[in-house]
């Protein structure tokens, strides 16, 4: 009698069922740009509008999938300045401590040449002080080392001895320094700790980072307009990252002080240098959310990029960085469903306006590329921090995930 009741209720409850996928499904349908775009191109031309930035490019794309991809405004203020295109070359700034630095060391902790526990100064012997013994390469990844913010390149200048190369005076000089805090108990955005960390990868495997990731990353992926050292043509394309005080515009060379001091010819800087586009970057985003994969290749081991892509930081300190990853927390970039465990959102900022937002939980992401610091004449250097809320905002709202939190 049981039995039958519940052969009874069989088809019914397989009925309902398929109606409530069916019902997803169609909740669930994927964004598209006639959802988003115009949206987004009105944030963005906003921020040119108010003069935050004078041209940029953004892509929003998820799994292997370009939602939106639109070049905006003009490489400087100048009524003749050339426009932007998809394809312009932007000074990433810190952005190239997660692209350039943090993928080098991923690599490397791949490859054996070193462990996170790893005491820096077995590969970069300045370190060999006794305050700083205790130093390991993860704590240069998130930024627990102790080591400070930053530093003036005049003052490594000033100590540089004959035959010293700039970018050997600026480590030892950093090595130098006293800790700002006990290392491991305090979180400290550190530039230095990814100059240091560039170096350490450099000495760990007896090649120029740049070298090791067009090898290994950037030819691959295929992408061409990811360096350090620019060509000549590629130089053509790339937006002025700022002036002169003569008023001469810089490409080529990076905004960044230490970056500029320390140059890429013979060593690779770290905390900034790397020049990209955004779609270049489209496909390491790409890579990153398919745990390392791209189109069936493995550049990364994929447990190696899981764990770069979740909180690192010890459980003392209250902020949480992956391993070289910012893990977002603030509510205009996450929602309660992609801020937990397995499933989190994680990127960078670069002061020159720069900005890469990775959602691990629907792999979605964000290429957002301005050059903030090429000021109209007159005016000082603005934040594009409302632009890059807004369109991280209008991103989540479009999602089909998210919408119950908006």
């Amino acid at each position: 009698m049981i039995r039958s009741f519940a052969t009874k209720l069989l088809p019914l409850f397989i009925i309902t069922a398929s109606l409530a996928a069916s019902s997803e499904a169609q909740t669930m349908k994927p964004v598209t740009a006639a959802d988003l775009s115009p949206q987004l191109d009105k944030i963005v031309i906003d921020g040119i509008t108010k003069q935050n930035y004078p041209g940029a490019t953004l892509i929003v794309g998820q799994k292997g999938r370009i939602i939106h991809a639109q070049a905006y405004g003009k490489q400087t203020y100048q009524p003749n300045a050339p426009k932007v295109q998809l394809d312009t070359i932007f000074d990433m700034a810190s952005c190239s401590k997660v692209v350039g630095t943090t993928t080098a060391t991923l690599l490397n902790l791949q490859d054996k040449k070193f462990k996170l526990s790893t005491p820096i100064y077995q590969l970069v012997p300045e370190y060999d002080k006794p305050d700083k013994t205790q130093i390991t390469v993860k704590d240069l990844l998130t930024h627990v080392s102790g080591i400070k913010a930053y530093t003036a390149a005049s003052l490594a200048e000033k100590k540089r001895t004959e035959g010293q190369s700039k970018a050997d005076a600026l480590i030892a000089h950093y090595a130098s320094l006293p800790l700002n805090s006990k290392t491991g108990t305090k979180y400290e955005y550190s530039c230095l700790n990814f100059q240091t960390l560039a170096r350490l990868n450099e000495n760990a495997t007896g090649i120029r980072n740049e070298d090791l990731l067009i090898d290994r990353v950037f030819n691959p992926l295929r992408m061409n307009d990811t360096r350090y050292v620019l060509s000549d043509a590629q130089v053509k394309r790339t937006t002025p990252s700022h002036r002169k005080p003569d008023g001469t515009l810089v490409r080529r060379i990076v905004h960044d002080p230490l970056a500029s001091y320390h140059g890429s010819a013979n060593n690779c800087p770290g905390n900034a240098g790397l020049f990209s586009t955004a779609p270049d970057l489209t496909k390491y985003c790409q890579m990153i959310l398919a745990n390392g994969n791209y189109n069936g290749k493995q550049i990364i081991n994929a447990n190696i990029v899981k764990d770069a892509s979740k909180p690192q930081t010890p459980r003392n300190v209250n902020e949480d960085r992956g391993l070289g990853f910012d893990v977002w927390e603030a509510k205009s970039y996450v929602t309660p469903l992609n801020n937990k465990p397995g499933r989190y959102v994680i990127g960078h900022t670069g002061y020159t306006g720069t900005f890469l937002w990775l959602d691990t939980y629907t792999d979605t992401y964000i290429i957002f590329l301005t050059n903030r610091c090429l000021t109209a004449k007159g005016e000082k250097m603005k934040s594009v921090n409302p632009q890059r809320r807004a369109v991280t905002q209008a991103v989540l709202k479009s999602l089909p995930q998210y919408k119950k939190f908006f």
